[in-house]
């Protein structure tokens, strides 16, 4: 059975990408730090329907996961080594496997939000992309959590590379987890894949354990 994955992020469900043209890394900057922000609105204004059915629930957070993070490499990266001896085949069951995973975990774990605040805090240039340091704020303990978002210029608009909660890589986090799935399980691309189905299985009927 696949161990509990972590997600990329808290914030891995957020909504529609902004710019239509590549920016110049002074954009980069200042588009990052939007996108983030508008995101992170999107999400708070599907939580906030509570009476959301939890398919449409997921769908969006697919919608916003395709449309502002850099899917494909983050798969890639945090799959490592089998990636590479994958047949063309492998690769998109696993891609679309991974991507309905990412939406169910999030629309999942959000369930029980309660009115936490996501704050932009500090942009800076990083490389050809940003980093933009942002923090959860919670209204009722006023506890914070710090969140970090590494974006790259990709397909034209800026997206989502990795994202940092309390210093820790969501990326090499699950890419260290994937590495453990695989190793138990042959180390191909469709164990994976397969390790992965059965977790979504999981989070599909959480009473049948």
């Amino acid at each position: 059975m696949l161990t509990k994955l972590r997600p990329l992020s808290i914030a891995a469900a957020l909504a529609a990408a902004l710019a239509t043209a590549a920016p110049a890394r002074a954009d980069a900057v200042s588009d990052g730090a939007q996108l983030i922000r508008t995101m992170a609105d999107t999400v708070v204004a599907i939580l906030a329907n509570k009476g959301l059915p939890k398919a449409q629930r997921e769908e969006r957070f697919r919608q916003i996961y395709r449309a502002n993070f850099d899917g494909p490499i983050i798969a890639q990266s945090v799959m490592g080594p089998p990636w590479k001896s994958a047949s063309p085949a492998a690769r998109q069951e696993y891609l679309q496997v991974f991507e309905t995973y990412i939406a169910k975990v999030y629309a999942a774990q959000l369930s029980t939000y309660s009115g936490e605040k996501l704050e932009v805090i500090k942009s800076e240039a990083d490389g050809p992309g940003a980093t933009i340091e942002s923090r959860i704020v919670d209204p009722k303990s006023g506890r914070t959590v710090s969140i970090v978002w590494r974006l790259r210029p990709t397909d034209g608009k800026m997206k989502v590379r990795d994202v940092l909660i309390e210093n820790i890589s969501m990326a090499l986090t699950q890419r260290r987890e994937f590495a453990a799935v695989l190793q138990r399980r042959g180390g191909t691309a469709e164990a994976l894949t397969a390790a992965i189905r059965e977790k979504i299985a999981d989070l599909d009927n959480p009473k049948k354990k």
